[in-house]
């Protein structure tokens, strides 16, 4: 807890112009929607690329926050608040979380950095140190802005902290160590991730090991000899532990390493004695991470048999928050995986954000090494769960049992002891049409929960990153001019995604707009709770009552259809109905011709009933240079027609033509709006910023029998496989019918199973898909493939199959599972 006082001479602002500076601060917020108790909660406004803090400072006030930290002019503010003033807001929580930090100075600090794998190794290293109060990063928690908040979570108790840093650019990661003050620093790997701040991997390794400046102990692959060379030439005189099969490495050197069923030994000579320690994955990135693990347990001298136990109740599971189709048309959010109070909060913070209009319903156990008091922890548990409008609360585990009485009376609450009790009990219970978030620990196995809660269909899934979401529409947002807004276009079930789940995460975002194809998926929007503005592409004539009802805005491209749109609004005349016209500056797709705009002004004066809220185009060709005189002669068009409107109607619309890659090569051309599709999603036709942004989807499929064959047998319809020699195939649960298009059969195309690469055998068949193992053993039923996804593009699958990535996004089918993933 800090006063007011303390934290205004700390970030340097002047305590002298404080209301209350005997304040009492406890909790850091940068949204004022994520903010349990407002009363000792300090607001920090941020500017970020999308949104600035400094637009929601009244928002902050409204819900009871009484301590704001600002850098620009807050306007006239009312009450009894606290206003710090500072050049930039985010040093200043960084400098706040810094001073944090330096009051514990006996805590054992672990700084995590690399390109790969900080997650997996934190979250591990915390399930297997159980001797000893540990602290760590809420899930990937590892931004300027995320290690702020991870090491202000620090508290009186904690014996170990568990922080992970990541960066994207140079000159990042000093403002992580001055906040971090890793004792001991751990380097995973280097890679390709976010590349493309750095001129090579060799600069970006040296931005990322200035993380260990002050750290006593480094730890490290020593057979990455990048990684070596580097972390011995800039820190010789630290102690470097080093791991790996080479003769010099300091720590232990590895024996043996052996791919067992469905796991592997790992033999090491550590101190001169030959230990053998058992890791239940067989792939490669998994086995590497454990080491990691391992490496930095030997040197907080755990010991070697409580290191194996540890191994032992590990499991490769998600590290991000999981949505999916529960039963009784519920939505299953997964977040099993660990229990703390900061992860808690992140949780229920997306239950907010995707349960729309539902009943929300939590499933919640037991949390462990919290440092609180079965007391302390149930009443704070309540407030987070008060605030958060939950409707039932069904608790495991012992702790739990006690807090009801801190829940306000009209929350329903259920308690088991266990888990196999309540699994006893779902039936019993009513699911139906509920938002469901199941959050507990590790040991109470919660993912039993989901699983008899989980909509029992096709087991391929097509998995939607929101965190990718998130990240590419920053990445187009840097690109705008400051008073541009964004369309973001979720038209076909947002290219297979799923229009209300990404609808819910886009307003959340707080884009300007959102545009579908349909009247009917306006209206499924608004039935899920969406309120955000509503662009509908392509109307029905007959659709207009609907529109008004469901406040929808349509696109008008037409006399006839305008003259319909009057006939049914005319005896509105005291409501207004927005509409968006649309010109057809060359593409001669849908839109008003230029011989129609006189007829439209008269139309429009006369009808003061239609609010023009923009007129725009569509740009055929903005991803081709060849074109880009047509292109420039559209935009000429538009804006020669747009005067044309503006100045007949006496007031002047918004004005848009760009799409994703019109964003990109045309700047200049941004104007009041943009319409961000295929850009969102990761898929950049210009190939100008696909380094930047990131992939959202991937298609998976499963393993469900191998078979040994001979070069002699023929393989699926029309015998149109073999194989070149005796080996293994591999039968897959996904088809033609699911959106793997038949084209990508007969060796054209190879999906990925644990990072290695096999061929497509013979025909794509209507649900099942046949691969060449190629007498790899290291596959087994239940392995998880991958079609496309993050390392295997989407592109890629498009370029075998003849067509664009749109095409092969929105023909997967609607019986393919959707999931939904946020870190």
């Amino acid at each position: 807890m800090y006063h007011a006082k303390e934290i205004a001479l700390i970030i340097g602002s002047d305590p002298h112009l404080l209301s209350d500076p005997d304040a009492q601060i406890q909790f850091i917020s940068t949204d004022t929607r994520k903010t349990d108790f407002p009363s000792s909660t300090i607001f920090f406004a941020l500017h970020g690329s999308i949104n600035d803090g400094h637009d929601f400072i009244h928002n902050a006030i409204a819900k009871g926050i009484k301590n704001i930290v600002v850098s620009k002019n807050p306007g006239l503010i009312t009450g009894h608040i606290n206003i710090f003033n500072v050049q930039d807001s985010l040093e200043a929580m960084q400098k706040l979380s810094a001073a944090h930090r330096n009051r514990f100075k006996d805590l054992i600090v672990i700084g995590i950095t690399g390109s790969n794998g900080k997650t997996t190794v934190k979250e591990w290293l915390y399930q297997m140190i159980t001797d000893r109060q540990v602290v760590k990063s809420p899930k990937s928690y590892n931004s300027q802005t995320g290690v702020a908040l991870s090491v202000w979570q620090i508290s009186e108790g904690d014996k170990l902290a568990i922080f992970e840093a990541g960066i994207s650019k140079m000159d990042e990661m000093l403002a992580l160590e001055k906040m971090i003050k890793p004792n001991i620093g751990l380097f995973t790997m280097i890679g390709d991730a976010h590349a493309e701040g750095f001129k090579s991997v060799g600069e970006k390794l040296n931005e990322k090991i200035l993380l260990f400046k002050d750290s006593d102990i480094i730890i490290y692959n020593g057979d990455d000899l990048n990684v070596s060379m580097a972390i011995r030439d800039k820190y010789p005189d630290k102690k470097l532990y080093s791991w790996g099969w080479d003769q010099s490495s300091t720590l232990f050197k590895i024996i043996d390493i052996q791919k067992l069923e469905n796991k592997t030994e790992l033999v090491i000579d550590y101190k001169n004695q030959k230990n053998s320690f058992i890791i239940p994955f067989t792939d490669a990135a998994s086995t590497e991470n454990a080491i990691h693990c391992l490496a930095t347990l030997l040197v907080l001298n755990i010991p070697e048999a409580d290191i194996n136990i540890g191994f032992q109740k590990l499991h490769n599971i998600p590290m991000r928050l999981e949505m999916k189709n529960g039963i009784h048309n519920s939505i299953l959010i997964n977040d099993t995986y660990n229990a703390d109070l900061q992860s808690f909060k992140i949780a229920l913070d997306f239950l907010d954000q995707q349960a729309g209009n539902r009943e929300k319903i939590l499933i919640i156990s037991d949390f462990m090494q919290t440092g609180l008091t079965a007391e302390e922890l149930n009443h704070q548990m309540a407030a987070i769960i008060q605030n958060h409008s939950i409707s039932h609360v069904i608790g495991v585990g012992h702790q739990l049992a006690k807090i009801e009485i801190y829940l306000d009376p009209f929350i329903l609450f259920h308690h088991f002891v266990s888990t196999e009790q309540l699994i006893a009990k779902l039936p019993g219970l009513n699911f139906d049409k509920k938002a469901i978030l199941v959050k507990g620990a590790r040991i109470f196995k919660l993912e039993k929960v989901i699983t008899s809660l989980s909509e029992k269909a096709h087991t391929a899934t097509l998995e939607t990153d929101l965190q990718a979401i998130g990240h590419n529409l920053r990445v187009f947002s840097e690109y705008l001019n400051g008073d541009t807004k964004i369309i973001a276009v979720i038209k076909a079930s947002a290219y297979g995604s799923g229009s209300e789940e990404l609808a819910k995460f886009l307003e959340y975002r707080k884009v300007a707009y959102l545009a579908v194809a349909y009247i009917d998926e306006g209206i499924q929007l608004r039935n899920a709770g969406v309120i955000l503005s509503i662009m509908i592409l392509n109307p029905d004539r007959n659709g207009v009552p609907d529109m008004v009802r469901y406040d929808l805005e349509p696109e008008v491209y037409s006399i006839d259809q305008l003259q319909e749109i009057i006939l049914l609004t005319n005896g509105n005349a005291n409501k207004s109905f927005r509409i968006h016209i649309k010109i057809d500056t060359g593409m001669h797709r849908l839109g008003f011709m230029p011989l129609d705009i006189i007829k439209l002004c008269k139309l429009l004066v006369m009808n003061p009933q239609l609010e023009v809220i923009s007129i725009f185009s569509h740009l055929s060709s903005s991803e081709d240079a060849g074109d880009d005189t047509f292109t420039r002669n559209q935009v000429s068009i538009l804006i020669g027609l747009y005067e044309h409107i503006a100045n007949a109607i006496y007031y002047k619309p918004m004005m848009h033509i760009l799409n994703s890659a019109g964003i990109i090569r045309f700047p200049e051309f941004h104007f009041d709006m943009v319409r961000l599709g295929l850009g969102l999603y990761g898929i950049d036709t210009t190939d100008t910023l696909t380094r930047k942004l990131e992939k959202v989807h991937t298609l998976k499929a499963t393993v469900i029998q191998i078979k040994s064959v001979k070069a002699t047998d023929f393989i699926g319809y029309n015998r149109k496989g073999t194989l070149t020699q005796d080996g293994l195939i591999g039968i897959i649960n996904i088809g033609y019918s699911d959106g793997l298009l038949r084209s990508a059969g007969n060796g054209n195309y190879s999906v990925q199973i644990h990072s290695k690469m096999y061929p497509i055998v013979g025909n794509v068949c209507m649900d099942l898909t046949i691969i060449d193992l190629k007498n790899d053993t290291d596959v087994k039923t239940g392995d998880e493939v991958i079609i496309f996804g993050k390392d295997q593009p989407v592109e890629q699958l498009a370029l075998v199959c003849g067509t664009i990535p749109y095409e092969i996004l929105s023909r997967i089918s609607s019986r393919v599972r959707r999931m939904y993933v946020q870190g």
